[in-house]
């Protein structure tokens, strides 16, 4: 028979082990690049002609604010001065359509993912505007799924390219609102600086 002095140890084990098999894991520099590769593919098909002009830079990055667990910022910069079409002038997606746009892959991408992502930032580099929106949201403005969503790798890309670019005003104006027209160094250092503020404040250690 097993001692009760051995019972509280061993439930504390077990639910350690379980929640450790929960935690979001922490990824490799392979891992990052890997993630970033695929992440281009979803954004810019091989027959996405403007898409593959103007994207220039993607990366998976850890978040350095969150210290409890791993969380990474997916970061796209694209320059639509590298559009070039004979039919048409100047690149004709605005900065906002094009955060939408992009956005709402990533929210699909994101919803297949092992790890935990925080926010999506999207910087047009010909104007050094840059904005960003919790991944969450994004995939709450996508809304429920009814589709299968494939496993495999070629139908998997197909199946995001093909999600259709129209929503609706309502929802767009959702993600207007949701977007935080701020550069991502500065959004880390004001949310370090918030955290900061909150530690050092007179009134942390009082009751509510």
């Amino acid at each position: 028979m097993i001692e009760r002095a051995v019972l509280p140890a061993l439930i504390l084990g077990l639910l350690s082990g379980s929640l450790s098999a929960q935690k979001p894991p922490t990824l490799s520099d392979a891992d990052l690049q890997t993630e970033a590769t695929n992440l281009r593919a979803s954004l810019a098909g091989a027959d996405e002609e403007a898409f593959t002009q103007i994207l220039t830079h993607v990366t998976v990055e850890r978040d350095p604010v969150v210290d409890t667990i791993a969380v990474y910022d997916i970061v796209v910069h694209y320059d639509p001065d590298r559009y070039s079409s004979p039919r048409v002038g100047a690149y004709p997606l605005s900065f906002e359509n094009q955060f939408i746009h992009w956005g709402r892959r990533i929210a699909l991408y994101t919803t297949r993912t092992s790890w935990k992502s925080g926010r999506f930032y999207l910087r047009d580099i010909s104007t050094a505007h840059e904005a960003w929106i919790f991944t969450e949201d994004a995939r709450l403005l996508l809304g429920p799924w009814k589709k299968k969503v494939p496993s495999n790798s070629a139908q998997w890309l197909r199946f995001v390219h093909s999600l259709p670019p129209q929503i609706d005003l309502r929802t767009m104006g959702y993600w207007l609102r949701l977007m935080r027209v701020e550069e991502r160094e500065l959004t880390i250092l004001r949310m370090q600086r918030e955290i900061k503020e909150r530690e050092n404040s007179l009134l942390k250690d009082l009751q509510p």
